[in-house]
């Protein structure tokens, strides 16, 4: 590996970390995931790219960044996600490149998925525990059940959003231990 080779790597890996700190912040935060934090990173892995591998890095920018998008694009035509979240993967995948685009997808569905059952869990808990502890805090109170159990009731009524950037963000990151650019590699 030459120092040129090296320093792209290395240039790569720290834009993509950032990439995916930020997705993550802003998803949490105002649920999107914004454009403007999704081209700059794609621009950069274009250059990257190019720069290390001519044709054959542009070819594999596309065929990552295509991949990443077709991971994702049938759970958001069926409304189960963002846009943001499609093209966050598909700048993955163009960092990654094809067959690291599809081993992110297939980690991030997995992790999602864990993601997703965990919130459920979390929605059929928490209005019992809100309404056990209104109960035990103040148990002579009754306009606090009263409250707390039509809270409950609404917390089940209402349709949850799930931010999906975490979920690309571990995809990731198991991808590139999977494909050995991660350094840690002796648990396996």
């Amino acid at each position: 590996m030459t120092f040129n080779d090296e320093f792209l790597g290395t240039t790569a890996g720290l834009v993509l970390f950032v990439l995916l700190a930020a997705a993550v912040a802003t998803d949490l935060i105002n649920h999107r995931i914004p454009n403007l934090l999704l081209l700059p990173a794609l621009s950069v892995a274009l250059m990257l790219h190019t720069m290390s591998g001519g044709i054959d890095g542009l070819i594999t920018v596309a065929g990552g960044f295509t991949l990443g998008l077709a991971m994702l694009l049938p759970v958001y035509a069926l409304g189960g996600m963002g846009a943001g979240d499609v093209k966050l993967l598909g700048v993955v995948g163009s960092f990654l490149g094809p067959w690291g685009a599809v081993v992110a997808g297939m980690a991030t569905m997995m992790a999602g998925a864990i993601f997703g059952i965990c919130v459920f869990i979390w929605q059929r808990v928490r209005p019992v525990l809100e309404s056990l502890s209104a109960q035990f805090l103040s148990p002579a109170d009754a306009g606090v059940r009263t409250t707390s159990v039509s809270r409950s009731m609404s917390y089940q009524n209402r349709v949850t959003y799930i931010p999906y950037a975490p979920a690309i963000a571990v995809g990731t990151v198991a991808a590139l231990w999977y494909m050995g650019y991660l350094p840690g590699q002796f648990l396996g």
